[in-house]
């Protein structure tokens, strides 16, 4: 028996997508179809009813009328002189909160406009517009950076979708060559793309941009980024569609980059307050737009929770997005797979884990505050177990698949970056654990969690350094990895300084971690000022410890490049020598060989040397005051429970 359909409720016909009907093909009738995912075009994949068909309701009594209509059969809504009329309209109501907020306007805009970067209507262009075109650099330039984006950077969060960004970039620079009235937000993005990129090229490639363009890289990139911001700031809220949540979350990138966390943070929180205008925090079934710009939304807003818990946690705040009060869907994985059966992950699975794990951790009462303690650890380290427990194979945490490396460069740097973070959630509710005076005094669930807590940093600083080689040395100022090992090596100093009776858990593997933190900090000092600041302060922490003169000699042993023993060595079955089980690397004892160290004199460098233009142990001199305030941002001193004398701090 055919169940009868509800009264009012539309009939839709399946039917082929548009494109499947315009290339006369066989449609799969689901979002993205076979043929759109195939070629990459999922935005261009929409479905259409060929006809709705909407029922009545029945009613056998002729004497019925319509209490809608009023005598001459007008509406009592539309009648002259009604007081309905006054007040039934669809803007007030919008306004006082009884309709949605603006998604049959955005679904419009979508159908009238195929392209972000062009305005539908014609208007005065702003001062702030026309000098953002002007900062612009010309287009062979501009291609070379986007382009770079596009190929090197964007599969680290996949904050633009390649195929429909390119469309808008080239359909920005027919605009503009047109005459056509150019967006404020596309425009804006496009110079945040540049501002980001630049950052990132390689030396060559930046030596030739700054003597093309006569002007210094860091100089060009400031520019571009205050250009963007100025323009922002002309963009109402909520005007500015998906774009402006794009283009405000890569000015967070570019404040992340400069190592200015903190206002990478508030830029953050625009970001998200201007995707909440959109109601990117209510479910996407209610908002009115193509499936495509309904899963790009669900991408963003995955993106931007994402970076709110692990920077509120990096920065002991609050979260920004309360999980419990919206809405999150996970996105949509198949618009980068065309074929799933080649087990080869999108580059949005690695946020969509991160994401995952921001769920699970913050149903853990005085998470979400943003400060842990060790009382959470135990619920915390569970949580993160059954989480590793999902990833895809090419993600485990032990004996990975790696065949996919040389085809898809960003597996290998999410299964690092994936591998890092959890043993980082696992190690910060530890933290407090390694800087107790072991007493009769010490509560026992700390004293009982410290040989846990010198496990966990242990792994942690394995991982962090393998994800570091990885990264080094295009990517020197991703600056997770190297404030990772600082963090975990000052808290392992810490251990030791208060290790009186000196029968800390796994003491020496503690010192080889040391070790590996100092010089691979110091390789990275060479290439980003956070590194080099990390190096000193961690130098001079390391300066403090009471060491025989036998742990001395394995703090201060000089060892091989931990760059180059790390990457370059494959085996048979396409394995980096980098790869492999961390926690199998901490039980065996086995530290990767690294270079530097300090001096072989085993004097440590003190932090205020400086002569003949050098720093420490042939480091650049800088300005170590600035520095280490910037460090103060993400970083709590008095955590360590040391009383020692740095100045900055």
């Amino acid at each position: 028996m055919v169940q009868a359909q509800a009264p009012g409720k539309p009939v839709r016909l399946a039917t082929a997508c548009t494109e499947c009907q315009r290339r006369k093909q066989k449609c799969s009738r689901e979002w993205p179809c076979n043929h759109c995912q195939a070629r990459r075009i999922a935005h261009l994949c929409k479905f259409t009813p060929k006809k709705v068909l909407k029922a009545k309701p029945v009613c056998n009594d002729p004497r019925a009328t319509d209490v809608s209509l009023s005598d001459n059969g007008q509406s009592l809504t539309e009648a002259p002189g009604s007081v309905v009329s006054g007040i039934a309209t669809g803007d007030d109501f919008r306004m006082l909160g009884y309709l949605p907020d603006s998604d049959d306007q955005l679904a419009n805009g979508a159908e009238q406009s195929q392209s972000a970067a062009l305005s539908p209507s014609q208007g005065l262009v702003s001062p702030e517009l026309e000098k953002a075109i002007r900062t612009i650099p010309p287009k062979p330039y501009t291609d070379t950076l986007v382009q770079y984006f596009l190929s090197e950077m964007n599969d680290q969060y996949y904050c633009l979708y390649p195929p429909t960004f390119s469309h808008d970039y080239a359909t920005w620079w027919s605009g503009k060559a047109n005459g056509q009235s150019l967006t404020p937000a596309f425009t804006a993005l496009l110079l945040h793309v540049c501002a980001c990129t630049i950052l990132y090229l390689d030396v060559e490639t930046r030596q030739q941009l700054e003597s093309d363009l006569g002007e210094n890289y860091a100089s060009l990139s400031e520019q571009y980024h205050r250009t963007a911001k100025q323009l922002s700031n002309t963009i109402g809220p909520g005007k500015g569609g998906l774009t402006q949540v794009q283009q405000l979350f890569l000015g967070a990138i570019w404040y992340k980059t400069e190592a200015l966390f903190v206002e990478s943070w508030h830029a953050l929180g625009a970001a998200i307050h201007e995707a909440q205008e959109l109601g990117m925090h209510r479910s996407s079934s209610k908002a009115k737009v193509s499936e495509f710009e309904r899963e790009m939304r669900r991408r963003i807003w995955c993106l931007l929770y994402t970076w709110d818990w692990q920077m509120s946690l990096l920065l002991s705040r609050p979260f920004i997005i309360n999980s419990s009060c919206c809405s999150l869907e996970l996105p949509n994985l198949r618009l980068e797979t065309p074929n799933i059966e080649a087990n080869t992950p999108s580059p949005v699975t690695s946020i969509s884990l991160q994401c995952q794990l921001g769920q699970r951790i913050s149903t853990i009462p005085g998470v979400m505050s943003g400060i842990l303690s060790p009382n959470q650890a135990i619920a915390i380290q569970q949580e993160v177990t059954r989480w590793t427990e999902t990833f895809p194979q090419i993600f485990h945490l032990t004996a990975p698949d790696t065949t996919h490396d040389h085809t898809h460069t960003y597996i290998p740097m999410q299964r690092h970056q994936l591998h890092a973070l959890a043993h980082m959630v696992t190690f910060m509710p530890l933290k407090p654990c390694l800087t107790i005076n072991p007493t009769t005094h010490t509560p026992n669930l700390e004293r009982s969690l410290q040989p846990t807590a010198v496990s966990c940093a242990l792994n942690l600083m394995l991982s962090a350094q393998q994800l570091l080689s990885h990264l080094l040395p295009a990517n020197g100022k991703f600056h997770f990895a190297p404030f990772l090992m600082f963090d975990t090596a000052a808290y392992l100093c810490s251990a030791l300084i208060h290790d009186k009776h000196r029968d800390l858990p796994q003491r020496d593997k503690v010192l080889e971690c040391i070790s590996l933190a100092l010089s691979t900090l110091k390789d990275v000092a060479r290439t980003a000022k956070t590194g080099a600041t990390c190096y000193a302060v961690l130098a001079k922490i390391v300066g403090n410890i009471p060491l025989s003169a036998q742990e001395r000699e394995v703090i201060c042993a000089q060892r091989s490049s931990a760059t180059t023993s790390t990457t370059g060595i494959i085996d048979d079955a396409g394995r980096s020598s980098s790869d492999g089980n961390i926690a199998g690397q901490q039980d065996n004892g086995i530290v990767p060989s690294v270079s530097g160290g300090l001096d072989s004199s085993g004097i440590i460098p003190n932090i205020h040397a400086s002569a003949g233009g050098l720093g420490l142990d042939g480091i650049p001199s800088m300005d170590l005051d600035l520095n280490l305030s910037d460090l103060n941002q993400i970083w709590d001193w008095d955590n360590l429970g040391l009383d020692l004398d740095i100045p900055g701090f």
